[in-house]
């Protein structure tokens, strides 16, 4: 009898958990996000841009309001390219962009030298309804290579990240929980919730040039002869002129 009693409550106590995150799951916010990247230019210098958007109805823009729901899209940023802190501070001081870069950025370093950075994007809570992003961004110089020719730097896929006060699931989706800058000061680490998106588009291979190792010895040489003849130039200068 005893048994039957523990069976019975364990039993009601799983149906009530699953009401609770079926009402749940029913109550959050259903969107359709698609975001298509663009990468414009040739180079070591290109322009990197971002359209975001998902079809909102009044009822759903009020309620992300009310919830005072934040998203942002986070893009790792490889070794093998950066984006300029200060172009990306002018970019945020004319109100094109509120953003934060996490990690130094040395923007002389070569590839080898150089280390991986993240760029956030903030967005307001109805900025993916329509928004269009541009950023510029730079492809570092990469060890020399026998042959030359061209290195390949790959840009991954961004991640959309959303951050609600009062509920972490307030937006619908099983995606993973993410360590995120509450906001662009950096000050504050939030825990947002990594939404799935529609992707209209692919991981980018980027190529840049890069030096020819068997161009080395002859390089050398003439680097070695232009150096004495200046340094014979210069003796002979010396010693013709009058002290």
């Amino acid at each position: 009898m005893i048994m039957i009693i523990k069976s019975s409550l364990i039993l009601s106590y799983i149906t009530l958990s699953l009401i609770s995150y079926i009402e749940c799951e029913s109550e959050c916010l259903n969107l359709e996000i698609s975001i298509i990247r663009k990468v414009e230019h040739e180079g070591f210098h290109r322009n990197v841009l971002w359209l975001i958007e998902s079809p909102l109805t009044k009822d759903l823009k009020t309620l992300l309001v009310d919830s005072k729901c934040t998203f942002v899209l986070r893009q790792d940023i490889p070794n093998g390219m950066f984006v300029n802190p200060d172009e990306i501070a002018e970019l945020s001081r004319k109100g094109k962009l509120v953003s934060y870069i996490d990690g130094s950025v040395d923007i002389e370093a070569p590839a080898h030298e150089a280390k991986s950075h993240i760029l956030y994007i903030y967005l307001s809570s109805t900025g993916i309804e329509k928004t269009s992003i541009a950023i510029p961004i730079h492809l570092r110089y990469q060890r020399s290579q026998i042959s030359g020719r061209y290195a390949k730097v790959m840009m991954l896929k961004p991640s959309l990240l959303s951050w609600c006060p009062g509920s972490l699931n307030k937006v619908c989706g099983k995606g993973l929980k993410v360590e995120a800058p509450c906001d662009n000061s950096g000050k504050n680490v939030c825990i947002w919730k990594n939404l799935t998106y529609q992707a209209l588009f692919d991981e980018v291979e980027l190529y840049v040039p890069v030096g020819d190792l068997d161009d080395y010895p002859l390089v050398s040489i003439l680097t070695l002869l232009l150096g004495c003849a200046g340094c014979i130039y210069t003796l002979s200068v010396l010693s013709t002129t009058p002290l």
